[in-house]
């Protein structure tokens, strides 16, 4: 699949399950983010992973002005800055 294709067939989930995410598939996650390119291998960003009351407070926190409104079911949100 070339990269207008898969452009053409994503979609947005906005309907999660409040089960908990297995620490290895979270972990794999992480890792590949850790290992993705950046610009001169600078890694300007930092991934906090925020779960339970943590993942409610961002949840809220998104929600403003309307948008969003689907996060507040997510069991983990990864706050990337």
């Amino acid at each position: 699949m070339n990269f207008l294709e898969l452009a053409k067939a994503r979609y947005s989930v906005r309907s999660f399950k409040k089960d908990p995410i297995e620490e290895e598939k979270l972990s794999a996650l992480l890792e590949t983010a850790r290992l993705a390119p950046s610009a001169c291998n600078g890694q300007p960003y930092h991934v906090t992973v925020c779960t339970g009351k943590s993942a409610s407070a961002v949840a809220k926190a998104v929600g403003g002005m309307g948008m969003n409104k689907f996060a507040v079911d997510a069991p983990v949100l990864l706050v990337i800055s």
